[in-house]
């Protein structure tokens, strides 16, 4: 018998985000997980920064247990769900049996309508008033009672250290809107209406199989009063076509029990038609409206990439130097790449890239008689995309101190190009770069490396003061 593997399972959108959000708290608090292969996986498959986010999470979770955490969850939830709404309709159907009772004594009419709608009256006019004052971002603390109950036993119901974080997660992302509203007013008014749906059905089976007399009793309030209280509570009941009794039948079941035939299915119709129309009915539109709600709210997720845990990988999943074969100037007003100084914690070699270089070329180039200092690292050349990646992910993992890039100065240097040595200058202590024998656009070369915030003095022509630089001699600045 075969069994499905979890991580062949794909992730619906609000559960790739969910594990997102996942990753994202994990790493802001105890710090960055190892995630070389997981930014791999994102920078081969494209797309925007939160697709590649989304991918990078994905390979994440998977390794530290928490995409099964959530699929695990998604089935716990289902089930759950499942078993509240049976016991919402066994409870809707023993409600009607205590409200009714065996026949032997005559249905209080008053008592019956409150038993029957009361609880869900107050529940309804409570949800109505709360829910557009609680606003947005409240999480998993809004929606309907019975939906965040629903929610507090499935987070209860795994306490795995992989499932910790996850109910904090969803709250985080749900919390910027009111998803979380709709999504747990959508089971809190379903469940209501399953309860609801129970009780008409107990309501109608005991009526269909035993004999009830119906009355009112009071006090202190007269005829008229339960006389009014019927015909409003019958009206709607009544047009749309449930049988409601009329007035004479009204007060003649305040001095005895209503016996008579056509009495009694007055009484009968204006008791279920009202459950129906006051209680059934109400809960099953607001459910379908709050599941609509909840659908265009998730529809319309997204991460925040303003925050910290993401914004830090901004650089990393999405290069400048992706953008190949650009060569036109660029725009006023549009950012161009930019190298970040960032501190990097060098491993105290040097390295020597090349860039886009003609083939005729030799590699390495020479730099005079001397050579190359001992000790640098030959990056090799790189022509195309998945070269500058793979040698962007070496240079993350081990940063230098000095890095040396070789361009073709004969070649126009287009923003892909100044990109990429923005994206790798970021990743070292120093960065220069040496055009072989300089070139026709040596000066649109150093103005390119200005532009992306490498200085005046990155670019130069010159292979001994190159060379003098990448090995650390004295008097080296090129």
């Amino acid at each position: 018998m075969s069994t499905s593997d979890p991580s062949s399972v794909r992730l619906s959108a609000l559960e790739a985000r969910w594990l997102a959000e996942v990753v994202r708290r994990r790493e802001e608090r105890d710090g960055p997980l190892d995630d070389a292969q997981a930014n791999a996986a994102a920078l081969a498959a494209g797309g925007g920064l939160a697709g590649r986010i989304l991918v990078r999470a994905d390979v994440l979770g998977a390794r530290e247990g928490w995409r099964d955490a959530i699929l695990r969850w998604g089935s716990r939830a289902r089930l759950m769900l499942f078993a509240a709404g049976l016991l919402a309709l066994l409870a809707g159907f023993g409600a009607a049996a205590g409200v009714l009772g065996d026949g032997s004594r005559p249905v209080n009419v008053v008592w019956a309508v409150g038993g029957l709608l009361g609880v869900h009256a107050v529940s309804l006019v409570l949800w109505l008033v709360l829910t557009p004052l609680a606003g947005r971002g409240h999480g998993l603390h809004a929606g309907g009672l019975l939906g965040r109950g629903w929610l507090k036993l499935v987070a209860l119901a795994d306490r795995s250290a992989a499932a910790a974080d996850l109910p904090a997660a969803l709250g985080g992302l749900l919390g910027r809107g009111r998803a979380a509203a709709w999504g747990l007013g959508a089971v809190s008014h379903g469940l209501w209406a399953l309860l609801l749906a129970g009780a008409a059905v107990g309501v109608l089976a005991l009526l269909a199989t035993r004999r009830y007399g119906f009355v009112w009793e009071t006090t202190i309030l007269s005829a008229e009063t339960f006389v009014a209280f019927a015909a409003w509570f019958g009206a709607l009941p009544g047009a749309l076509g449930f049988p409601v009794p009329d007035a004479a039948t009204v007060a003649a079941s305040g001095e005895s029990a209503m016996l008579e035939e056509a009495g009694r299915r007055a009484w009968a119709g204006w008791l279920l038609g009202g459950l129906l129309v006051y209680g059934l009915l109400p809960r099953v539109a607001l459910a379908a409206l709050c599941a609509f709600a909840w659908r265009r709210a998730t529809a319309a997720l997204a991460l925040d990439l303003s925050r910290p845990g993401y914004a830090r990988l901004r650089f990393r999943l999405q290069p400048a130097s992706e953008r190949l074969g650009v060569s036109d100037p660029e725009q006023p007003g549009l950012p161009g790449p930019r190298h970040h100084a960032v501190a990097a914690v060098a491993d105290g070699e040097a390295v020597l890239l090349g860039l886009e270089l003609e083939e005729s070329l030799p590699w390495p180039p020479a730099c005079g008689g001397a050579g190359w200092p001992a000790g640098v690292r030959d990056g090799g050349r790189l022509d195309g995309r998945a070269q500058r990646q793979a040698a962007l992910q070496t240079l993350a993992q081990h940063p230098p101190r000095r890095l040396l890039v070789v361009v073709d100065a004969r070649q126009t240097p287009d923003r892909g190009s100044l990109g990429f040595i923005a994206e790798v200058a970021d990743h070292a202590v120093e960065t220069r770069v040496w055009a072989p024998h300089g070139g026709a656009r040596s000066a649109q070369w150093a103005a390119g490396l200005v532009r992306i915030g490498l200085g005046d003095d990155a670019f130069t022509a010159d292979g001994g003061a190159a060379r003098a630089w990448l090995g650390g001699e004295e008097g080296g600045r090129v």
